[in-house]
């Protein structure tokens, strides 16, 4: 029978001195916490670039999921009248925004009728303020009536003097920062067109949340008889919207 050779003192010394030698190429203190500093600038600089791109994945997602709960609304509403492709059968007979919020309302599942008058106070809390997506440093007011949808997007609905039926208007001429024009003798510059609008839609993906700007997390469309889409005046962020809805990104406000 072989025998096994027996560990010996001399042996085990050799073995704690390779381990010694090995431990001389371990990290310092100082080593480790240069390290972590590295570590931590470079999570500075990049970390918020990651949130941000997160929260615009996140924002073009409820985009297009509450402008689908809109454009689903208005076929509904069509298909159940027979006049598919006529968007007006939801404002026609209306007198006041109430009577085209409580329309649209029939055909959106889930969703919470906020009224001009209504008391509770998720409906108390939709009055604010949201940047314009062109005029620099100025902001357009939006308030009920509006419906809360399922997933707390707002939209806001309001009704056109011209009601779906072309008329003649006018209005204060402005410049592309939103200020008035003047003619050559000092009077206010106006513009006169011949309209046809329904009335407008305002997209508010997270409701009176911030950071209430046209274009990032709110938007507007213009309802016509026929099509909705942007409006006359670049300021709600309609760019955006049909960016997004074509595969493309944001494109909001930076100035302030």
């Amino acid at each position: 029978m072989k025998r096994l050779k027996g560990f010996t003192l001399a042996q085990g010394a050799r073995h704690v001195v390779r381990f010694n030698n090995i431990r001389r190429f371990a990290f310092t203190l100082a080593e480790v916490l240069i390290t972590l500093g590295i570590i931590g600038i470079v999570a500075a600089m990049t970390l918020p670039s990651l949130v941000a791109n997160y929260k615009e994945k996140e924002v073009i997602t409820k985009v297009k999921k509450d402008y689908s709960i809109i454009t689903q609304a208005f076929w509904l509403a069509q298909a159940e009248a027979g006049v598919p492709g006529d968007n007006s059968i939801l404002y026609t007979g209306a007198e006041t925004a109430d009577d085209v919020a409580e329309n649209l309302s029939k055909y959106i599942s889930g969703g919470h009728l906020c009224l001009s008058n209504s008391k509770d106070k998720l409906c108390k809390d939709l009055k604010y303020k949201i940047l314009y997506s062109s005029y620099k440093n100025k902001y357009g007011s939006v308030k009920p009536p509006a419906i809360v949808l399922p997933d707390n997007g707002v939209i806001f609905i309001t009704l056109s003097e011209c009601k779906c039926v072309d008329k003649l208007i006018t209005g204060a001429l402005l410049d592309e920062d939103g200020n008035q024009q003047y003619n050559a003798d000092g009077t206010p510059a106006m513009w006169t067109d011949t309209r046809n609008n329904c009335g407008d839609i305002y997209i508010d993906v997270n409701g009176a949340k911030r950071p209430n700007k046209f274009g990032y997390d709110a938007f507007g469309l213009t309802i016509r008889t026929n099509y909705m889409g942007k409006g006359n005046w670049n300021v709600y962020g309609a760019d955006s919207l049909f960016s997004i809805l074509t595969g493309g990104e944001l494109k909001y406000n930076t100035n302030k």
